[in-house]
């Protein structure tokens, strides 16, 4: 219980209760957006509320003097800045942090359910912070694809590039000041088993990372391009 493993049945355990809530909380939502908005609005300012309290837990747990590390404690993955743009997604009409959450959140994040990069177990806070942080970014990038019905424009893709690109660039000074690995653009790896083993030595492999994020980006864009316009649902 105090140490994680990728492919055991504590990983099997781990993608059951995420992936069983955001099944739930989709189907709760398609159910009431139409039947019941209120309750549907109720749901997602529920869940972005939890997501702040999430956030907060965070912040203040890789502040705590014996946990600190400013290689890895700053909330300067992507995935912690995605989180933190989670609960403007329910509370807000703005479209950009939606924008962010289907590309970073589809497109990046679910690597993590695959391929964790966790060392903890349930036996420690990190194993909760992990799964709740990642639960947060894709289970919102599905819910609104699925019940808000949020289908990325080109501008969109456009967005998301080039805010990504000005992140790429920022960790690429940032980590030789910290001696962390924020992004997974450094020159070191993580702990556990990724896909960037696969990438050749740095920093090539960063031009390789680089160019498979874009990859991808454009096939969730151009993935809506395929679906006919009679079939697709208004969007929120």
């Amino acid at each position: 219980m105090t140490e994680f493993h990728s492919f055991t049945w504590m990983h099997a355990v781990s993608l059951l209760w995420t992936v069983g809530l955001i099944v739930g909380s989709c189907v709760l939502g398609r159910r009431w957006r139409d039947a019941r908005p209120d309750l549907e609005q109720r749901l997602a300012f529920g869940w972005g509320g939890f997501l702040i309290c999430v956030n907060l837990w965070s912040i203040v747990y890789w502040s705590l003097p014996g946990t600190f590390d400013v290689r890895e404690s700053l909330p300067l993955q992507l995935c912690d800045i995605a989180c933190l743009l989670a609960p403007l997604v329910y509370m807000t009409a703005w479209r950009w942090p939606r924008t962010l959450l289907y590309f970073w959140g589809i497109g990046l994040s679910t690597q993590a359910f695959l391929t964790p990069t966790l060392q903890e177990g349930p036996g420690h806070m990190k194993y909760y912070l992990f799964w709740l942080v990642h639960l947060g970014i894709v289970g919102t990038a599905i819910y609104e694809v699925v019940v808000r019905r949020y289908r990325p424009q080109l501008r969109d893709l456009l967005v998301a590039t080039a805010i990504s690109i000005g992140y790429l660039g920022a960790m690429l000074v940032v980590n030789p000041l910290t001696d962390g690995n924020y992004g997974y653009v450094a020159n070191t790896r993580p702990d556990r088993p990724t896909i960037i083993d696969k990438l050749g030595p740095w920093p090539g492999r960063v031009a390789i990372l680089t160019a498979i994020v874009l990859a991808i980006f454009t096939a969730l864009w151009g993935a809506w391009r395929l679906v006919p316009r009679k079939a697709e649902p208004s969007q929120a």
